[in-house]
C-alpha cells in the first residue's frame, strides 16, 4: 500500500490544478484520496489492491461529471456527456493510470472553463 499511496501523492504533485490532497481512508488493501482543485471540485481516487478495482473521478458540486473505474480489472468510462452512463467502448474501457485521468481531466477542466 505504501508504493500506491506514494505513486499517488507523487503523481498529484505534477498537475498545479490540483491545490491540495486528502488522504480520506486508509486500510491493509485500499486508500481513498481526495485531490482538491476548487473547494466544490475534486478528483476522488479509490484504490483496492485486493481485488483490483480503481475508481477516479471528477466531483463537481456533490456530481459525478467525468470517471474511469475498473473493477477486478475491467475498466469502463463515465464521459463528460453521460456521466453516470458506463462505456465499454475501445476508448472507454482502456485502462488508465492517475497521471493519464489527471492529464484527461486538465483538458476536460480546460475546454469547460471550469479552472
Amino acid at each position: 500500500m505504501k508504493k500506491v499511496i506514494s505513486e499517488i501523492e507523487k503523481t498529484s504533485l505534477k498537475f498545479p490544478f490540483i491545490k491540495k490532497l486528502v488522504r480520506i481512508d486508509e486500510t491493509k488493501h485500499t486508500v481513498k484520496y481526495r485531490l482538491v482543485i476548487e473547494e466544490d471540485l475534486f478528483v476522488h481516487v479509490y484504490i483496492n489492491i485486493e481485488n483490483d478495482t480503481v475508481g477516479f473521478v471528477l466531483i463537481n458540486k456533490g456530481q459525478r461529471i467525468y470517471g474511469r473505474d475498473a473493477v477486478e480489472g475491467k475498466w469502463h468510462r463515465h464521459t463528460f456527456e453521460n456521466p453516470f452512463g458506463h462505456d465499454f467502448s475501445a476508448a472507454g474501457s482502456k485502462k488508465v493510470n492517475l497521471q493519464e485521468f489527471l492529464i484527461e481531466v486538465q483538458e476536460m477542466l480546460d475546454s469547460e472553463n471550469l479552472l
